[in-house]
């Protein structure tokens, strides 16, 4: 707004939300630029059907400067020549980059692969789980009690407590004890499960 004359030369994004609902990896990413119409490229309609990062193989491929994005998003040209990588870490205890942890804390929304996700929590990083602690050990006694009349999970979730318990044991994590312990004495309410 305020120079005029100045105009937009190219632009990149990155969608930190990956569809199965992950979180962008931590590490280098090569972005697509896009080179167009300013008033287009500050449209994101126009561009988020696009993909935001160049693949390895599809970087090789290209030559030349530029070629023309078809469809409904005429007015765009990826540029060839030009390149933009950024370096991302991620640091949330809402987000999670692991799909397998993903699928236990949002068991409810997929609960034929309850089983699935509640075995693979045992090849989740430590690191990761732990700062989940509350969330999963919430997860882990909502099945608990909504699966209180079968015992079809009772095995699995078991294993995954005793699990968790041994990682906050774990020297690597002894910190996160206390955690544990508030956790035992503030947020724990599983009455079917309390046994």
């Amino acid at each position: 707004a305020k120079d005029r004359s100045e105009r937009i030369f190219s632009m990149a994004f990155v969608r930190l939300i990956r569809p199965d609902g992950t979180t962008l990896r931590d590490g280098e990413h090569d972005l697509v630029l896009y080179k167009g119409d300013s008033k287009k490229l500050e449209d994101a309609s126009a561009y988020l059907s696009l993909p935001s990062e160049r693949n390895l193989s599809e970087s090789k491929l290209l030559s030349g400067s530029s070629f023309r994005v078809s469809g409904a998003t005429s007015g765009l040209a990826v540029s060839t020549r030009d390149s933009f990588q950024i370096s991302t870490l991620i640091c949330s205890t809402k987000l999670t980059q692991n799909v397998n942890l993903l699928g236990l804390l949002k068991w409810r929304s997929k609960p034929s692969l309850l089983c699935g996700n509640l075995q693979k929590l045992m090849n989740v990083d430590g690191g990761e789980v732990i700062k989940f602690l509350q969330d999963t050990l919430d997860a882990l006694f909502s099945i608990m009690m909504e699966h209180s009349e079968t015992d079809v999970y009772d095995t699995l979730v078991f294993d995954a407590l005793v699990f968790i318990v041994g990682l906050v044991a774990d020297r690597k994590f002894q910190h996160f004890n206390t955690v544990l312990e508030a956790y035992i004495r503030q947020h724990f309410s599983a009455t079917l499960a309390y046994k």
